[in-house]
């Protein structure tokens, strides 16, 4: 069970590049790309609940079982939505681009950290925050130069680490090749 919620999410930059290829719109493309990044959230959910009835020890019962999914997965998204909605507020009294982009910035940082602190899927509280963000924010509460700007910032930070994600693999994969032909 621990390896099949390992392996079950989907990937989310393999979904991207299948629809940019297939010509889908932008909004088509950013509702998949959410979902996506929302089953991620939900495997690893799924994943630290079954590590944690494992190796917790003695019988596993049914009730925690459910009651640790519970408490990850929707208290996740509750304190996603919690904060998502503070953050949109406070982007709504601001029209002033870089102090809404350290906005969504602090939102990313410090959401995750206070998810993790509270015991909450963190995970799942940054997609469902990145959607009350991106979706009523962008908007109701920044302007074109504020979304243009957003746009770029994060556009780069994704591409940055998803660059840094495969040179990080090729490096685990180089160091367990060269651990092997040593053996």
């Amino acid at each position: 069970m621990l390896f099949g919620a390992l392996i079950s999410p989907t990937d989310p930059v393999a979904v991207l590049g299948v629809l940019r290829g297939a010509g889908v719109s932008k909004k088509l493309e950013m509702q998949i790309a959410g979902e996506s990044l929302f089953n991620d959230g939900v495997g690893v959910v799924v994943f630290v609940t079954v590590l944690d009835a494992t190796t917790r020890g003695g019988p596993i019962h049914a009730a925690s079982v459910v009651s640790f999914f519970v408490r990850e997965a929707i208290g996740g998204a509750a304190f996603g939505l919690a904060v998502g909605w503070v953050t949109y507020r406070m982007l709504r009294t601001i029209d002033h681009y870089q102090t809404e982009l350290l906005l969504t910035l602090a939102l990313v940082f410090g959401g995750y950290s206070l998810a993790e602190r509270l015991h909450v899927s963190a995970p799942i509280a940054a997609v469902v925050y990145g959607l009350v963000i991106g979706n009523a924010g962008r908007s109701r509460a920044m302007s074109d130069v504020t979304r243009d700007h957003l746009d770029m910032f994060w556009g780069l930070v994704d591409e940055v680490l998803n660059a840094l994600l495969f040179v990080l693999m090729g490096f685990e994969a180089s160091s367990s090749r060269s651990m092997r032909t040593r053996s």
